[in-house]
Parts: C-alpha cells; structure tokens; sequence
C-alpha cells in the first residue's frame, strides 16, 4: 500500500448524558469554538486525509451544516454526513459503510475511527498511526498506566493485583485497512459481538492490532471536569504555538 487513500470517520452521534448540559458535549464550545469543530479541522488541514465522514444524530444534520460546517469554512476536503445508530458500534459501523462508498480500493484506503469529541489530536499521531497502519493492517494510539491496578470482587474484597507493565489505556483515532475493518464489523453483527472500541471489534474477528504511544493532551471530553482540564490544553498550546 504506497499511497493509500486515508478517510476519517469522525464519531460524534452520542447524547453526551454524563456531561449534564442540554447541549450536546460535540457543540459546546472551547474559546468560543465547538469542540466538533476543533476535532474536524485537524482532519481538514491534514496533507494526508481524503473525504471525512461525519457520523451524528440523523435530526442534527442541518443543524450541522448551519452551525458547524459552513461557518467555519471547511473547504479543504468534502464533508460526508451520516445516521448514528443505537449504539457507538452501530454508528461506527453506519461510517465506515460510507467511507467503502467513497473508494474503489478497499485494501489499498485506510479509515481513521476517531471520537468526535477528542479535539486535541495531534497531526504527527496521525501521522504515526497512518505509517504503522499501512505496514501492519491496523494502529492505535495507547497510554501506559500509571496506577496500581487491582481486580475486584462483587464484595468489593481485591482478588488479584494485575502486572501494569503490560497494560495500556486506548485512544482515537484508530487506523485499520478499510477492507479488514469491514470484514471484522460484519462478524461483529453477525456473532452478536459488543465491542468496547474498534480494535476489540478487530481482534474479536482475529485480525493484528498493533499500537503506537498516544498523548496525554488526547483527552475525551466527558464529564464538566474535562471541560476545565481541555481549557488548560488549549491555553498552553496557545502558548506554545501548537494551536
């Protein structure tokens, strides 16, 4: 795979409940930008990313283009809008089914599966995830844990302390061959599979999934707390001169 054709699938169909606010956690704003907006223009202004496929509630679709696409000018690339379904896997599986649409080539495209709502990726992580991807099928980006972890019991006695030296937390976006992706998606559906991410989809079809170190700045917004620690992000690379 030389040159694959590389499409974003951005995820941003959840109601955000845990957020606690009527408006939805992929509209609030950060220095008077929605997050959704943030997330996608990382996408937008990446040399290596072809058409991006917006995964949202089917009732928001011309509150999107209203308020999230053509206001801020995303001209760089089209912007393909697609139906959430009742669960993120069914959402995600809606947007990679667009994204096989939108190329003749499914072994030779990559799809970056990535949370709509982790404005802070970094353009080098793509670039990383993309490298590894074309050589091995499929990336993710991972964070090494830092805390004692320990297996609890129903009764809350501890059974067990787990070996955190191989365990890592995942993040988005996650980079796997179009064709592989689909194949692991459908016998997802087909096996009655409820996957937590996109790589446990993979692995459970028996496809490799190999990682890469992810950043700490890649936060998912949440809960009202990472609102206040993703304000604390944008002002240092501002400082910086990331942003």
């Amino acid at each position: 795979m030389d040159c694959p054709r590389c499409i974003p699938v951005i995820v941003a169909a959840g109601k955000g409940c845990r957020m606690k606010s009527e408006l939805k956690k992929q509209y609030m704003a950060l220095d008077s930008t929605p997050v959704l907006v943030l997330t996608l223009k990382v996408f937008d202004r990446h040399d290596s990313m072809d058409d991006i496929v917006l995964v949202v509630p089917e009732e928001d679709h011309i509150w999107i283009l209203k308020h999230i696409i053509r206001p801020y000018g995303f001209a760089a690339r089209p912007i393909h809008l697609v139906a959430g379904g009742e669960t993120r896997q069914q959402s995600v599986f809606n947007g990679i089914k667009k994204a096989a649409c939108l190329t003749e080539n499914l072994s030779g495209s990559l799809v970056f599966i990535h949370d709509g709502v982790r404005p802070f990726i970094s353009p080098d992580l793509i670039t990383r995830l993309k490298e590894v991807a074309v050589r091995r099928g499929g990336c993710i980006p991972v964070l090494a844990v830092t805390d004692t972890l320990k297996e609890v019991a129903p009764d809350n006695q501890i059974q067990k302390t787990l070996a955190r030296d191989q365990i890592y937390r995942a993040q988005t976006p996650q980079v796997f061959r179009l064709d592989l992706i689909l194949k692991a998606f459908e016998h997802a559906r087909i096996t009655g599979f409820e996957g937590t991410d996109d790589a446990s989809v993979m692995e459970h079809a028996g496809f490799v999934v190999c990682t890469t170190p992810g950043s700490a700045a890649n936060i998912k917004l949440t809960t009202p707390n990472d609102l206040v620690l993703a304000r604390h992000i944008m002002e240092s690379q501002l400082l910086s001169g990331a942003c």
